[in-house]
């Protein structure tokens, strides 16, 4: 590892002993780095990094909680936003990783298969802003931003339809929302079933759509029922 031009301060966030006890142990060890806490629940890691003004904290997804190193992280980022936070866990799943790189600024990830030498080094790393995010979490991370983002068009695309809607097409649609049938909606609005399928056919046309079912599923998928 390279010299550095001061200690690094460092907190350990960590709920199973043993393991928190091994990383604290090569910390101590470890010349140009300091041990300033130790913790195994939400209140405990942010009072450690708060308290022992950390530079970097080494944070467990689960703690007291399944998600008190997030919790954790965004207290942290709120009163501390120059601490950053390497998340320790044996998770890989896609939401866990977008949650913890999105808890805060400062932030990045190991598991914990990782030997205490890959821990000491990526403490440095991250303290010297060099990124060591794996291509297969960046490939999540990216994949999940990527997700948002074409939601975001999507949702826009929606509301650019809906400016085209009238009051009786918004209504149709929240009988469709709710299940009925052709011939339910013809009953309750006391109109022929032709008149109801060719106001469906102009929907249809609005949404760039073949079936009724499609434009349930994208309301659905958008999360937009509430407006209906």
């Amino acid at each position: 590892m390279e010299t550095q031009e001061r200690t690094i301060r460092v907190a350990v966030a960590e709920d199973e002993p043993y393991l928190r006890r091994d990383i604290c142990q090569a910390i101590r060890r470890q010349p140009g780095m300091t041990l300033v806490g130790e913790a195994a629940t939400e209140a405990e890691t942010v009072s450690a990094v708060l308290e022992g003004r950390a530079d970097v904290v080494l944070m467990d997804v689960e703690m007291d909680r399944c998600d008190s190193g997030i919790r954790a992280a965004v207290r942290i980022a709120r009163e501390r936003p120059e601490t950053i936070i390497l998340f320790l866990t044996v998770h890989d799943e896609d939401e866990v990783i977008y949650e913890a790189f999105s808890a805060a600024p400062n932030v990045d990830y190991i598991v914990k298969s990782a030997t205490p030498g890959q821990v000491l080094q990526k403490i440095e790393d991250a303290y010297m802003g060099r990124s060591s995010i794996s291509p297969e979490i960046l490939h999540k991370i990216t994949g999940e931003f990527g997700r948002m983002r074409r939601r975001q068009s999507d949702v826009l695309y929606f509301y650019n339809i809906l400016f085209t809607i009238t009051a009786s097409e918004k209504e149709l649609i929240k009988m469709l929302l709710d299940g009925n049938s052709v011939s339910q909606i013809a009953a309750r609005r006391v109109v022929q079933v032709s008149t109801v399928k060719a106001q469906i056919n102009t929907l249809l046309k609005k949404f760039h759509v073949k079936r009724t079912k499609e434009i349930v599923s994208q309301i659905r998928d958008l999360g937009l029922e509430k407006i209906f």
